[in-house]
């Protein structure tokens, strides 16, 4: 395939960032599905050729879908990244138990539907480890905050708590949805890769999925920065956003509260860099107790290293990211840089809305190799991939994320791991 010489349609299109860099790899969107309507404004305003539909997703059909782009012959593609924030580690991870984590399966009924060429499903990294059903850590047996502990050993009744439930285990989301999606007839491949190693200046695990109607799925272009042989070094914050220094845009700011611990902490620190008598205080008595690395508290960027993931919440200490010389969090613009967004990008709304718009979306580096990987797309040998060897690729997707989550700076010297198989 060389070419898309059908429509193509962005789904849960938000501010474009994926669709960016599919147009900067060579294929435009015709139709961007999008609800929120400061994320339509922002399409319309700089890309008013599109056709943006702004309509709840799940009032769509396949049906509508094809009349608006006036009945063709066929789809080429079908590009979306359901709403995530329930496989998000910040969250509840309540999985697919949460109407938003039930939008991939929206998603999936427009693709059979539809029926395009070709499919992009996007999403968070833990979707690997995510449970179907989510059972409160309170109720859980030995009461571990990480659900990987559930995986597969720790499920036996504590005391007067009832074991873990195959559906409550970790991976049990993934496993069903990888079941469902054999049920379409597409060839499959999926990943979990880091857009830092696809040239964005900041590390972030996404879950990647492509299908494909009449052929195997193709594989994501091996990384093109990092320390793979022959790659490009990582890019940092300072090669994204240091011209910005002294005209950084519009931006938020810390109360004094918050910005008083921020002051302690140096440029790639956290919230571990206060003096020990400070950190409960910085944190908090709920945040301090609870489990797990907190590493998303009180960060302060680095010149020399890409930044951490952009959030939608710049203020807030448990998700902000203080720019590494200045006591504030980073301006609108500056976060922009760091998901690929061109200067001349229009983000629509009050400034809230506009954080929000760019933090969720799909870094444009990323968007540039998922779209180059489309147009490149050389078929595998079609033959049935077994149970087993589906299993070990998703074994090596989990390992991929638990060894970034490991890391503090996030990333490794390893490639992406990947898998393709038609069920």
């Amino acid at each position: 395939m060389t070419g898309m010489e059908w429509p193509v349609v962005s789904v849960f299109s938000g501010a474009m960032g994926l669709d960016l860099g599919l147009e900067q790899a060579g294929i435009t969107p015709n139709l961007a599905i999008e609800v929120d309507p400061y994320c339509c404004l922002t399409i319309r305003k700089n890309r008013p050729k599109i056709d943006t539909w702004e309509e709840d997703i799940e009032k769509i059909d396949g049906k509508g879908i094809r009349k608006r782009l006036g009945n063709p012959k066929d789809v080429s593609l079908m590009v979306g990244g359901p709403p995530c924030q329930s496989f998000c580690p910040g969250g509840k991870r309540a999985a697919l138990s949460d109407p938003r984590g039930n939008l991939i399966y929206t998603y999936l009924k427009l693709i059979k539907e539809v029926r395009p060429m070709f499919f992009v499903l996007e999403n968070v990294g833990n979707l690997v480890t995510a449970a179907l059903n989510h059972r409160p850590i309170s109720e859980r047996p030995g009461k571990h905050w990480n659900l990987s502990v559930y995986a597969t050993k720790t499920t036996d009744r504590d005391n007067d708590t009832e074991a873990m439930r195959p559906d409550e285990l970790s991976g049990s989301a993934i496993r069903q949805i990888l079941k469902d999606v054999g049920g379409l007839g597409y060839g499959i491949s999926f990943s979990v890769v880091d857009a830092a190693e696809y040239g964005a200046p900041q590390h972030r695990l996404r879950f990647l999925m492509f299908g494909a109607r009449d052929s195997s799925a193709p594989k994501l272009l091996p990384p093109t920065n990092g320390r793979q042989a022959g790659s490009q070094p990582l890019r940092t914050v300072g090669d994204a956003i240091s011209d910005l220094k002294n005209n950084p845009g519009p931006h938020s700011e810390y109360t004094p509260d918050v910005a008083k611990y921020f002051a302690l902490i140096p440029p790639g620190g956290n919230w571990r860099n206060l003096p020990r008598h400070l950190q409960r205080e910085a944190l908090g008595e709920a945040s301090y107790q609870a489990g797990g690395g907190k590493t998303g508290f009180f960060r302060r960027l680095s010149w020399d290293a890409p930044s951490p993931t952009i959030t939608g919440k710049a203020n807030r200490k448990g998700s902000a990211l203080c720019h590494p010389e200045s006591i504030r969090p980073l301006s609108v613009k500056e976060c922009a840089r760091l998901q690929g967004f061109p200067d001349d990008w229009k983000i629509s709304g009050a400034m809230n809305r506009q954080y929000s718009q760019v933090g969720n979306a799909v870094p444009v580096h990323l968007g540039i190799a998922i779209g180059r990987t489309l147009l490149g797309a050389a078929a595998c040998d079609g033959s049935k991939t077994s149970h087993d060897h589906f299993e070990g690729a998703l074994d090596q997707a989990i390992k991929r994320l638990r060894s970034a989550a490991r890391n503090k700076r996030g990333h490794d010297d390893r490639q992406a791991s990947f898998c393709g198989f038609t069920q």
